[in-house]
């Protein structure tokens, strides 16, 4: 039994090892800009090792480190907001507000930029990068906007379809960030945007 934890807890950190080392190169360079080699080199295994995990090669490499770094990102968010929630009695749309803002705020970040928002979608595609997306944050957004509805905040509308509009519609704003010529202006133009949404919602 110690002996086959042991080789979970190795495999593991290879893994970890090369999705660490794939998010600081890919991170500083960009995903087109890295060998594979490279990866392996400064994650200190073999090829071979690397295939065994993603069997995809590089693409998949990507996918991981894209998954993690969504993950990442939805906790950051979640930890931002967490002074807000602790305020106890507090309207749901305000909360949504404050978890847009941290996202804005965050998508400023490079790497994140490199990773989330410009690498990974081209070699995803669209579908694949929202599907992973709305696995870690969409059950937020339907939970938040359930709540408005039963706080009172928020008109009585299907928080299903709201939900997928409203994911779509941040999902955008983050992604015209990166791309703009003035990210600071591309950022409170967002902000602004995504908050008249938020206040027609209400009740």
């Amino acid at each position: 039994m110690q002996a086959a934890r042991t080789q979970i807890e190795r495999s593991d950190a290879t893994r970890r090892a090369l999705i660490d080392s794939a998010r600081n190169l890919f991170g500083s360079r960009g995903y087109a800009a890295v060998p594979l080699d490279e990866v392996v080199s400064a994650a200190g295994v073999t090829k071979g090792a690397l295939y065994h995990h993603f069997p995809g090669g590089k693409k998949d490499l990507m996918e991981a480190l894209y998954e993690t770094v969504e993950a990442d990102f939805t906790e950051r968010v979640t930890a931002g907001i967490a002074p807000r929630l602790a305020e106890g009695e507090v309207d749901p749309l305000d909360i949504m507000g404050a978890a847009i803002e941290e996202t804005l705020d965050l998508s400023m970040d490079p790497e994140l930029q490199q990773i989330l928002l410009l690498d990974s979608l081209a070699v995803l595609g669209w579908s694949r990068w929202r599907e992973i997306a709305d696995k870690y944050s969409l059950a937020v957004v339907k939970s938040l906007l359930a709540a408005a509805v039963e706080h009172g905040s928020m008109k009585p509308l299907p928080t299903e379809s709201l939900a997928n509009l409203l994911m779509a519609a941040l999902s955008e704003a983050i992604l015209m960030i990166p791309r703009a010529g003035d990210q600071e202006q591309a950022k409170a133009d967002a902000s602004r945007s995504l908050k008249a949404i938020i206040d027609g919602l209400r009740a």
